[in-house]
């Protein structure tokens, strides 16, 4: 089952490290099957990280498609790339271009494209990565099956 990846952006007051208090927004990307779903997720996940008050100042569909998620803990940024896989059309017989987005991990750029290159190795069709850029994205929360929902 492919993911339905929702943006969703929250606003809460932070204490910062002078021990100030700041207002921010910040991207959060969450796994779920509808908005209510999505807003629900967000809200248990950062129930578990935030103390006080914040809100759901936005919540949309993303275009993200897949995620690329490195084994190194120092790749702690989220980048966002769009790649172009060559498809073939069933009934033309004809080749197109079909865009793909992906989320991938890295501590750099240079990092983020080779996780991507080293993912994109094993498909077998032609793709190329066209463009490859930082986010805002502060955690990415895929979906995780309860233990009741394994049963």
């Amino acid at each position: 089952m492919t993911a339905n990846w929702f943006e969703c952006r929250v606003k809460y007051v932070k204490t910062t490290e002078d021990g100030k208090e700041k207002k921010v927004s910040e991207q959060y990307l969450v796994d779920a099957l509808s908005y209510s779903e999505a807003e629900g997720r967000i809200v248990a996940e950062l129930s578990e990280m935030l103390t006080g008050e914040y809100s759901i100042a936005g919540l949309k569909r993303s275009n993200i498609s897949e995620l690329v998620i490195s084994d190194d803990g120092n790749d702690d940024k989220w980048f966002k790339a769009k790649v172009s896989i060559l498809d073939a059309d069933q009934l033309t017989g004809k080749e197109k271009r079909v865009n793909h987005h992906f989320l991938v991990t890295g501590n750099s750029l240079r990092r983020a494209l080779e996780n991507l290159e080293k993912n994109l190795s094993t498909y077998i069709v032609p793709c190329e990565i066209v463009s490859l850029a930082d986010t805002t994205f502060a955690d990415v929360f895929p979906y995780k099956a309860t233990p009741k929902e394994e049963e």
